[in-house]
């Protein structure tokens, strides 16, 4: 069950807040949160800290609180923490008891001024939500003058002032102290990009996996999202923000992602929308795989390979188009899916028998050959779900249970296992695509290539 359904106007939460917002918080939240959450989710957030000070530390409170106080349906309210939660103002936890709906809301702090405009999600939103004016007054208001420079510092150290006396008795405090639980910027993972993806695409590069730490990582996700790059595209821009011995610049990568963003898309930037709101210009571009049938082929090689396809890689393309009736977008959809299959290797007898059978199925358009890649991976792994479902149910020799363990009730335990194994081979669900991790990367690394 999604846990949105157990939210009802009696269900309990707690709010967990170490600390209190203070006045150089407020102003973060009013200047830089509020234009990309809005006026209802900022309010959300001051109400959830404000309100706690009124009650005991974790005291439990119902929902109908909520709705009264700001005379707000749930289902809106709802939406509101979802933008808190997701631009890291919130964390929302739900009990694993059965039968106890309790929601814990983890409020914390708002990024430092500095952190918020280092961020590239966060301030390239904030710039292009505001404009170039805004922006700037924004940053000067929160701006502190750096120290006078030329100076030494003469701070005394501690063992100058004081000396150490007696800790008999004394042991370390094991509680939880209240303390600043600060926002780690917009709630991303590493897992938001295929990262195995992007190591295939580097092969043959400078570019060293040891470069890329883990900071290095969640800049490259927040930058794939932001942009909407696939890792063909991170490849490209890692190419110009790599050295072999410095590593990878991470100003240079954010400015190289801007740089190929707006080469594709103009001088337009990207906005912060919600996932269920309709891109501006929806309607009006082909998608990916439309875009395929008018590549040509060997262009498509170029990409793949990095414009150093081997005489192997220019002889398969070649033999394809002349020996099959393949159109582009299905040829380019098939090379695609091999170098993926086969970790970069364009597998000569591999790919021609692919394109044969495509041939003889009729298949003209990279719609159709995407649904046959598709339906061919639906149908591997349904029948590896039969296999393994049919030998968990095969009792093998040596591991019947002894009569006496089972006492009385053996027989009718028999005749329960009989029936539950007939119910579950008449029944067993049809799984779709979405049920299939290693699928919805590959539908994913094709929807947003280009």
């Amino acid at each position: 069950m999604n846990f949105n359904d157990r939210l009802k106007p009696n269900t309990e939460f707690i709010i967990y807040r170490p600390t209190r917002l203070c006045t150089h918080h407020l102003d973060v939240i009013n200047e830089l949160y509020l234009p990309l959450i809005n006026a209802e989710a900022s309010m959300v957030y001051i109400y959830m800290n404000e309100s706690a000070s009124h009650y005991e530390p974790l005291a439990v409170r119902f929902h109908r609180e909520i709705m009264d106080e700001f005379g707000m349906a749930l289902s809106k309210f709802s939406g509101e923490l979802e933008k808190l939660e997701a631009i890291g103002l919130i964390r929302t936890f739900v009990s694993n008891e059965d039968h106890d709906d309790l929601f814990i809301y983890e409020v914390l702090l708002p990024l430092s001024p500095e952190a918020f405009f280092k961020d590239p999600m966060l301030s390239l939103y904030l710039y292009n939500t505001v404009g170039p004016d805004a922006y700037r007054k924004k940053k000067e208001r929160l701006i502190y003058p750096a120290m006078p420079e030329n100076i030494s510092e003469v701070t005394r150290k501690f063992t100058e002032v004081f000396t150490s006396g007696s800790a008999e008795g004394f042991s370390v405090p094991q509680e939880s102290f209240r303390k600043e639980n600060h926002s780690f910027g917009p709630n991303m993972d590493l897992d938001d990009f295929d990262f195995d993806v992007l190591y295939t695409h580097l092969k043959g590069t400078k570019i060293d996996r040891a470069f890329f730490t883990k900071e290095v990582r969640m800049l490259i996700v927040k930058l794939s999202a932001l942009f909407s790059l696939n890792a063909y595209d991170v490849k490209q821009i890692l190419l110009s923000s790599t050295t072999q011995y410095a590593g990878i610049d991470k100003e240079q990568l954010k400015y190289e992602a801007r740089r190929y963003y707006q080469k594709e898309n103009g001088s337009r930037l990207p906005k912060l929308r919600k996932g269920d709101e309709p891109p501006e210009n929806e309607g009006g571009g082909s998608s990916y795989i439309d875009s395929l049938e008018n590549i040509n082929p060997l262009d498509r090689l170029n990409d793949i390979r990095g414009f150093s396809p081997s005489e192997q890689d220019l002889k398969l393309v070649t033999d394809i188009i002349a020996k099959t009736a393949l159109p582009n977008g299905v040829i380019n959809l098939l090379l695609e899916y091999v170098y993926q299959q086969k970790q970069g290797d364009l597998n000569y007898p591999y790919t021609m028998k692919i394109a044969k059978d495509w041939e003889q199925k009729g298949i003209m358009s990279a719609k159709d050959a995407y649904q046959s890649i598709m339906d061919f991976r639906q149908q591997k792994k349904n029948a590896s779900q039969r296999a393994a479902q049919k030998y968990s149910y095969r009792e093998r020799q040596g591991e019947r249970r002894p009569s006496w363990m089972s006492g009385g009730q053996q027989k009718e335990n028999r005749k329960h296992k009989t029936d539950s194994k007939e119910k579950t081979e008449d029944q067993t669900p049809q799984k779709t695509a979405k049920d299939d991790p290693e699928l919805q990367k590959m539908i994913e690394e094709f929807r947003k290539s280009r």
